[in-house]
């Protein structure tokens, strides 16, 4: 009877925890950042946390060596329904001259780079293989999307896909 009780309190904790998550508001932020946020995590006006993986292509790729100019991370897998209705919005972003970096998350390398390839996608993808650099941002779920100025901090972030203007509107925010 205690394990019972000890597991269905759990169980409602992590299921409060997942939806407070999720909260976000019409824009795709969250409203309240400072009361759901992590501590050590990447917020708004924090340096972007640097990484290096291994891209899909098989080369490097390093956010640090973009420092100067600003980039778009955005985490994503194949089998994201919303992730799909993103890419031709990254790729007018990637076209207009602004960095892009697709972060692989919780996927399969060969579905991966299949789906990249349908979809036409031109820009960086690093393969987060371990989960590292979901970690270091704090994403749990995706898609998410972290706008990043050319000074190395992070201006914005979109915790899911809501429409084409708001992606692109902070997309140009930052030049």
């Amino acid at each position: 009877m205690g394990t019972a009780l000890l597991a269905g309190a759990l169980a409602v904790g992590v299921a409060t925890y997942l939806l407070a998550s999720r909260e976000t508001s019409g824009d795709g932020s969250r409203p309240n950042d400072a009361a759901l946020s992590v501590p050590g995590l990447a917020e708004r006006g924090d340096p972007a946390p640097d990484f290096r993986a291994t891209g899909l292509d098989g080369a490097p790729v390093r956010l640090s060596e973009l420092r100067g100019r600003p980039v778009v991370i955005n985490f994503w897998a194949s089998w994201c329904h919303p992730c799909r209705q993103e890419f031709p919005v990254l790729r007018e972003i990637h076209d207009d001259g602004t960095s892009v970096i697709g972060v692989v998350f919780d996927d399969i390398a060969s579905d991966a780079r299949a789906f990249a390839d349908e979809m036409d996608a031109t820009w960086q993808m690093a393969l987060d293989e371990d989960g590292t650099i979901a970690r270091a941002y704090g994403v749990r779920g995706i898609p998410q999307t972290f706008f990043v100025a050319s000074d190395g901090t992070i201006a914005d972030r979109l915790y899911r896909f809501t429409s084409e203007e708001a992606l692109l509107e902070r997309a140009r925010d930052l030049e």
